[in-house]
């Protein structure tokens, strides 16, 4: 099982799946960077398939990864109007909301899938959204469920990890991105993550940053700051001490 932000790769792979013609071609379009056509031609299907679902979260998703956040919002909204008990179209607008940085208003959609259905993605993202409004003990609870019902699953752990590290439970943290790494052991952001932690705990933290760099330099220096950063603090506590 894998988790989105956005919705898309699922939407795409069931499309797929199902041999309508007239959306693969249009999928096609998109896959091969033609957006704008892509965009124009599912606005002209859904004029004669109102009824599809999966046609308005496939355009609100491509409207959303445009950064067309006000289009897609207004898409959704209409066919929610229509189809107000679509969890499909609900997630939809909490994961365009959470892209838009609009926190507080995905919340209460994400929540509403969680209290509906127990939906696993509607906890993982409510637990993401949580973690962006720096509301960590709330986020660490919807985190924990999902890990529990996933324990193998990448994503779970890792965000566990995130708001552990956080939380300032570097012990605890570790476990989680431990657990991670077993998954994906070439994956340069938790390698780097799993350094941090060895780090402040006082173990052996440089073969980890030195692996990140390999797997994921664009990441690494991305976060490059963030090491020094801890680095800088844990001597000066040596210092202190």
């Amino acid at each position: 099982m894998e988790w989105y932000t956005l919705p898309q790769q699922a939407i795409i792979r069931n499309r797929y799946d199902i041999g309508d013609d007239h959306v693969q071609a249009i999928l096609a379009k998109w896959a091969a960077g033609d957006h704008e056509a892509a965009v124009k031609d599912l606005v002209q299907y859904l004029q004669d398939h109102s009824e599809d679902i999966e046609a308005y979260v496939t355009l609100a998703t491509f409207l959303t990864t445009l950064k067309d956040f006000e289009q897609a919002e207004a898409l959704l909204q209409k066919a929610l109007t229509q189809f107000p008990n679509e969890a499909a179209l609900t997630y939809a607008l909490g994961t365009l909301y959470y892209q838009a940085e609009a926190y507080q208003q995905a919340v209460p959609l994400f929540m509403q899938l969680v209290q509906d259905s127990q939906s696993t993605d509607a906890q993982y993202m409510l637990a993401q959204t949580y973690h962006q409004l720096e509301q960590n003990p709330r986020a660490l609870a919807f985190a924990l469920t999902v890990q529990e019902q996933e324990p193998d699953q990448l994503d779970a752990n890792l965000l566990v990890g995130d708001i552990l590290t956080s939380l300032g439970d570097f012990d605890q943290a570790q476990t989680y991105l431990k657990k991670a790494l077993t998954i994906a052991p070439q994956n340069g952001e938790v390698l780097f993550k799993y350094g941090l932690t060895q780090l402040v705990l006082g173990a052996d933290s440089e073969p980890y940053f030195e692996q990140a760099k390999h797997y994921a330099p664009d990441y690494f220096k991305k976060n490059k700051q963030q090491l020094i950063d801890i680095e800088g603090f844990m001597q000066a506590k040596k210092q202190k001490e």
